[in-house]
């Protein structure tokens, strides 16, 4: 039997949405599974999921008081946008039933998602625009963080794998990487590529420390210009990288940072707006917890 995390207003909210929430924090800022987090890291990612599944929920039933609802049209068109990632909609459909997940269970945890962030767009709007005082206060205060930080371009190319044909992959992979040596690579992206990216001949364009998983990050930004890397292991699958440019961090003029800072301090300030909107819902709802 399902167990129950929390009633809120009468809403249950099972306990499998907070672990797939937990998951979704594991993988975004540890890039590991739920199950191979340290046990700080576990409790950190379990407190956050709380706090984001309470907050999802109260902000889905003030959108649906106020007639927000995401239209279905935009639902399907988001899964279709989703199921992309995978090389067939059985292999999607296969993930989804091994994590426990019905396909319309799914349906509605998008259309959940995206009448979320529609509420929450409508809520942010027309707050004001940061005036030139406080970007020219933030470039002063925060120099450090005013350079433009090193970037490189790489296109990839990706098999998906299973313990059970990794080694049969493997091959597969090493023999195109003979070809690469002859061959133009982004062909060979656009063939054999099994990311969404293969369209664009396996090119990601820019992109700084930080934004991919640690392993590929870091071939990429060891890997020469033009060079082909060895095989890269990540959870997607087995990667074959090209880095086609470079860009070193460089320092930034007032001017030329204000875009960036403008939306730094429009960020920081939606946040501040966000939090105390949900103190608001949360102060005024009957969130119960199972003893």
């Amino acid at each position: 039997m399902a167990q129950l995390f929390a009633r809120i207003n009468g809403q249950p909210i099972m306990q499998r949405d907070l672990e797939n929430c937990m998951q979704g924090f594991a993988m975004e800022l540890f890039r590991k599974p739920l199950d191979r987090l340290a046990a700080d890291d576990y409790e950190e990612v379990q407190s956050l999921a709380r706090e984001k599944v309470v907050a999802r929920e109260l902000i889905f039933q003030a959108a649906l008081a106020a007639g927000v609802v995401a239209a279905e049209t935009e639902v399907l068109e988001e899964i279709g946008r989703l199921m992309k990632n995978f090389p067939d909609p059985q292999s999607f459909y296969a993930t989804l039933e091994k994590a426990g997940i019905d396909p319309m269970a799914y349906h509605r945890m998008v259309r959940q998602d995206m009448t979320v962030n529609q509420m929450t767009e409508r809520e942010l709007r027309g707050l004001p625009d940061p005036d030139a005082v406080a970007i020219a206060e933030a470039y002063r205060l925060h120099p450090e963080k005013m350079s433009r930080s090193a970037r490189v371009r790489a296109c990839h190319l990706l098999l998906r794998c299973t313990a059970e044909n990794r080694q049969e992959v493997t091959a597969r992979l090493e023999e195109i990487k003979q070809r690469a040596l002859e061959e133009n690579f982004a062909e060979l992206a656009r063939t054999h590529s099994q990311c969404p990216s293969a369209e664009r001949g396996g090119d990601l364009g820019f992109f700084k420390p930080g934004a991919m998983i640690k392993a590929f990050e870091d071939a990429a930004f060891s890997l020469p210009i033009g060079v082909v890397s060895e095989i890269v292991e990540t959870p997607f699958g087995l990667h074959l990288i090209k880095v086609l440019a470079r860009e070193e961090s460089t320092p930034r003029s007032l001017e030329e940072a204000s875009e960036d800072i403008r939306a730094l301090l429009k960020e920081q300030a939606a946040a501040r707006h966000l939090r105390a909107w949900v103190d608001g819902l949360r102060a005024g709802a009957k969130i119960e917890y199972p003893a």
